[in-house]
């Protein structure tokens, strides 16, 4: 049987690079005790209480039947308050469409954006599910990559200079996944200015500004000229240990808001009502939560970069902030992936190779710092151990023999 051109376009090493993350938790489901460092998200944290008791509340009170397409009005009110306090510039809640995740809502933008024959910039390294998104409306990737050794900074005139009469999107993310890079005001301003010259969409996925502030993270939203091209795409996920609630957002333009809308109604017609009033709930109440999540992540990178600071033959990237370091291994001699692999095997700790998450990132590791502080600690020992073992150089002469 045949399939669609659109099976080769979200498949690949984006996909690839998340094996090893697959293969320990199984090794978890099994009862094995595996220091997972390959996702972005707290390991031993639950949602807040009021959270998880607002959605019981609303099942008691027979909230599980349809709902809005675009999101009930009282979250999208909610997600308009909030950005506008955050960003400094008036939200209306009619430009704001609710989502299964932030991952929903960019797939969705992208979709009633862009066409065969687009051409859209990514800033590299980018989110391993980035490439799929955007080529999946056959549309064009067109990557900008960033340098290890500026810190992973953005070069708006690089980007810039990347713009061709195709381009009808630039695709960013600050706090940036997987590097944790927060991109300067004057940098992010000199895009918007350059979209709007162009009549180019700036999407910005700002799904871990919550959990930073220092600096804090500028948001798109507030710069001058913003409104009529930048599509804000963020959740509760990562703000309010919301991960498994799925609630996420697009804002922007109204006349986005309404093509958005007819996309929901053949796709999803509307999200679950009591995950929508938990979130809320989450959103109107919770704020305690997201500063608690900051002061940890904040403790935890400081595990992470005190016990990795010193490996032989690596570097260290910790610049920014939130949930993530890069560990450079390209001067061990090993592809990140069978690095990756082999830390799992021998040591029991799964870090995210970052192979998938644009071509100028073999060689890098991104480390999630969201264990506690002990077990972060023991698992940055065994990381150490391993690099300077160089047991995959064992494990691929043995195999050499057996051949």
């Amino acid at each position: 049987m045949q399939y669609a051109e659109l099976t080769d376009r979200i498949s690949g090493e984006s996909v690839d690079t998340w094996d090893v993350h697959y293969r320990a938790m199984r090794r978890l489901e099994a009862g094995d005790d595996i220091y997972l460092m390959s996702v972005g998200q707290e390991s031993d944290s639950s949602s807040p209480a009021g959270v998880v008791d607002a959605a019981v509340e609303s099942l008691l009170n027979a909230r599980h039947h349809y709902t809005a397409v675009e999101g009930e009005s009282g979250l999208r009110e909610a997600i308009a308050r909030r950005h506008s306090k955050l960003c400094g510039a008036a939200v209306d809640a009619n430009c704001v469409v609710v989502f299964a995740g932030a991952q929903n809502a960019l797939f969705a933008t992208a979709q009633v954006l862009l066409q065969a024959g687009d051409e859209v910039i990514l800033i590299e390294p980018y989110y391993t599910t980035y490439p799929a998104t955007v080529t999946a409306s056959g549309a064009t990737l067109v990557s900008v990559a960033l340098e290890p050794e500026e810190g992973f900074q953005l070069d708006a005139d690089r980007v810039i200079g990347s713009i061709t009469n195709r381009t009808r999107a630039i695709l960013l993310n600050s706090p940036n996944n997987p590097t944790g890079a927060i991109y300067p005001k004057e940098s992010l301003q000199s895009l918007v200015d350059a979209c709007r010259l162009r009549d180019i969409w700036l999407i910005s996925d700002e799904v871990y500004s919550d959990i930073i502030d220092d600096p804090p993270p500028c948001r798109l939203h507030g710069l001058t000229g913003a409104a009529d091209v930048v599509v804000t795409v963020s959740s509760v996920s990562k703000s309010h240990r919301m991960t498994g609630w799925r609630i996420g957002w697009a804002i922007g333009p109204r006349e986005l808001a309404k093509h958005l809308y007819n996309l929901n109604l053949c796709m999803s017609y509307g999200l679950p009502a009591f995950t929508q009033d938990a979130a809320r709930h989450a959103l109107t109440h919770e704020t305690a939560v997201t500063n608690d999540i900051k002061n940890r992540l904040k403790r935890q990178r400081k595990v992470v970069v005190e016990g990795l600071r010193c490996v032989s033959g690596t570097e260290l990237y910790s610049g920014g902030g939130g949930m993530f370091v890069i560990l450079d291994i390209r001067k061990l001699g090993v592809d990140s992936m069978t690095f990756a692999a082999g830390l799992l095997e021998h040591e029991g700790v799964s870090v995210q190779p970052l192979a998938g998450f644009g071509a100028s990132c073999e060689g890098l590791i991104r480390i999630s710092a969201v264990l506690g502080e002990e077990r972060l600690q023991e698992a940055c020992k065994r990381i150490s151990r391993y690099a300077q073992s160089r047991r995959w150089q064992i494990n691929r002469h043995s195999r050499s023999r057996a051949t």
